[in-house]
């Protein structure tokens, strides 16, 4: 109800940046689903929280933490074990490019007939947090976290 409109949103913003899929866990060792792209921008949204009701039409969860996980490939070197650094640069150039196109970004709906923008589905996310450059067999993973609000609105 909440979530998809914005991760829709968030996915058209990284669009052309890697293969981008909502997260159910699919790199996490253990987990039932391990079969995952690489590389590929994987979007968490939020767990189930406290809705804020404003009034009949407008609902929102707040504080809610959207987390942006880019996965991509780092392959060991054969003889000596060292990681490659050139996969390591291209990895955290790519996460630079991730976070340029969300810090301070807010998500819209597409506008209706007659306006020029449409309405808010996200406050401005807000760069709360990254778990960066965490290796998992040949492939190097680092999470974003971001902070906003998520609206709702029922038009009846």
């Amino acid at each position: 109800m909440f979530c998809y409109p914005a991760y829709k949103a968030i996915k058209e913003q990284l669009a052309g940046i890697a293969q981008t899929f909502f997260y159910t866990g699919q790199y996490t060792k253990g987990a039932d689903n391990t079969s995952y792209k690489v590389p590929a921008i994987y979007i968490e949204m939020p767990k189930p929280g406290a809705v804020v009701m404003w009034g009949r039409r407008l609902k929102s969860i707040k504080p809610a933490i959207v987390k942006i996980h880019y996965i991509s490939y780092a392959p060991f070197k054969s003889v000596d074990g060292a990681i490659q650094d050139s996969a390591i640069a291209a990895h955290e150039a790519t996460l630079r490019q991730i976070d340029l196109l969300l810090e301070g970004w807010a998500a819209r709906n597409a506008p209706e007939a007659g306006k020029t923008e449409g309405t808010l589905l996200t406050q401005k996310l807000i760069n709360s947090n990254v778990n960066m450059l965490n290796f998992q067999d040949s492939n190097l993973f680092s999470i974003l976290s971001y902070t906003t609000e998520i609206y709702s609105r029922h038009l009846q």
